[in-house]
């Protein structure tokens, strides 16, 4: 009986001990982030010519369901038009400084001068950077920095992958799974500070005591960081690749709240910020335009009135904020129209998205100066791309009683 007890206490402590060592989490290597690199030297021996592969094409040959969803996100367009287009004027060391966030990893940095401008020829004539159809003949004539924000970029460091914890076990630490010698499993992955690097500017980096891209601090300081809702949970639902943000209307529209309301001769619609872990908006590129115009009964325009959400910032003799009127996390804001015109018979409400406000008249000052001739093309194309974002995110009509 006695060994049967100490043989039982046994299995026990054994079993607690294989449970502790699976829930430990192993993290990130401290340096998964300073000057980032995907490879060593040499790789693994026996690998095959498919797991040596960075290219997302190359990724997609086992996780298909990934690559469809992330090739039409921002990350895939990160190398982008805009971006490349001011890279001549720049020098590839300077333009370096820009991939940190827009093609991070050492083996997407320009070499040389040369390097840099054979990269933007190519691009003009492969606007997209990888092959949408994951056709892996295309890898070869694509450079890696061409795919920006892709598969290697977060997942691999020296020939090791890295990821967030398998959903059927959520086991922790090294897997061993049949390709690329398995991966390492950490929660790091589902946590906010992972998209640190890209998306919170360095203190230095500060304008009026915010940095440019604030956002990580912007969720600390929110209820949702006390929640425990992070990024992932919005910007990557269910660990889908979409990284939606202010280009997309219905992931905007999710996360307000709109209520209309007339009250003796005031009209007023309130946006509230419902569920934006973050100031809407985040960055110093996008402007919302609330509008709201009084109209009589045969719908001529009466009076108008115009709003604007924006952080406005410019360049001169440094960076200075012009103004800051961004929602935070929580807030609600009225926006009355008053007093009406005594023959209103409706208020019309209208709230505009510019997502890319910034960068245009960024693009149209560049393209007013001499550029060589790829930049002036790339920039003409962002130009008109940036044009084409623009979209109306909530339009309402509100009749106007007179028994107030």
């Amino acid at each position: 009986m006695k060994k049967q007890i100490i043989l039982a206490f046994t299995l026990l402590l054994s079993g607690l001990l294989l449970m502790a060592a699976a829930a430990t989490d192993p993290g990130l290597p401290d340096d998964y982030w300073q000057e980032p690199s995907a490879t060593t030297a040499t790789a693994p021996h026996d690998w095959s010519t498919l797991e040596i592969d960075l290219h997302p094409e190359a990724c997609a040959q086992c996780h298909a369901e990934q690559f469809n969803v992330w090739k039409s996100s921002k990350h895939a367009q990160a190398y982008s038009a805009g971006l490349v287009g001011q890279f001549p004027d720049m020098g590839h060391a300077n333009a370096n400084d820009c991939l940190i966030c827009h093609a991070p990893l050492k083996e997407q940095l320009y070499t040389d001068p040369k390097v840099m401008d054979a990269s933007i020829a190519l691009r003009l004539k492969h606007a997209e950077g990888f092959d949408s159809d994951a056709n892996m003949d295309a890898t070869s004539t694509l450079p890696l920095r061409h795919s920006g924000v892709s598969c290697a970029v977060c997942h691999v460091r020296g020939w090791k992958r890295f990821g967030p914890p398998l959903k059927t076990t959520a086991s922790l630490g090294q897997q061993n799974t049949p390709a690329h010698g398995g991966f390492t499993a950490t929660k790091a992955f589902e946590q906010s500070q992972f998209c640190a690097s890209c998306h919170q500017f360095p203190a230095p980096m500060a304008i009026n005591g915010k940095p440019l891209e604030n956002t990580l601090t912007e969720w600390k300081n929110s209820s949702f960081s006390d929640q425990g809702v992070t990024c992932q949970q919005c910007h990557m639902p269910d660990r889908k690749h979409e990284f939606r943000g202010i280009h997309d209307p219905e992931m905007v529209k999710k996360g307000l709240r709109f209520s209309l309301s007339q009250s003796k001769n005031t009209a007023s619609l309130s946006i509230s910020s419902v569920w934006i872990g973050h100031a809407f908006p985040t960055y110093v590129t996008p402007k919302v335009i609330v509008e709201a115009e009084a109209r009589d009964a045969d719908q001529k325009v009466l009076q108008h009135w115009q709003w604007e959400i924006v952080r406005e910032v410019a360049y001169n003799n440094g960076w200075q904020e012009m103004r800051d009127t961004r929602l935070m996390p929580g807030e609600s804001r009225q926006f009355t129209a008053t007093p009406l015109p005594s023959t209103t018979a409706s208020l019309h409400y209208r709230v505009r998205v510019i997502p890319d406000h910034f960068y245009k008249n960024v693009y149209r000052s560049l393209l007013a100066d001499p550029l060589t001739p790829a930049a002036s093309a790339h920039l003409r194309q962002a130009s008109q791309q940036a044009e084409q974002n623009d979209y109306v995110l909530y339009e309402q009509v509100l009749e106007i009683r007179t028994d107030h």
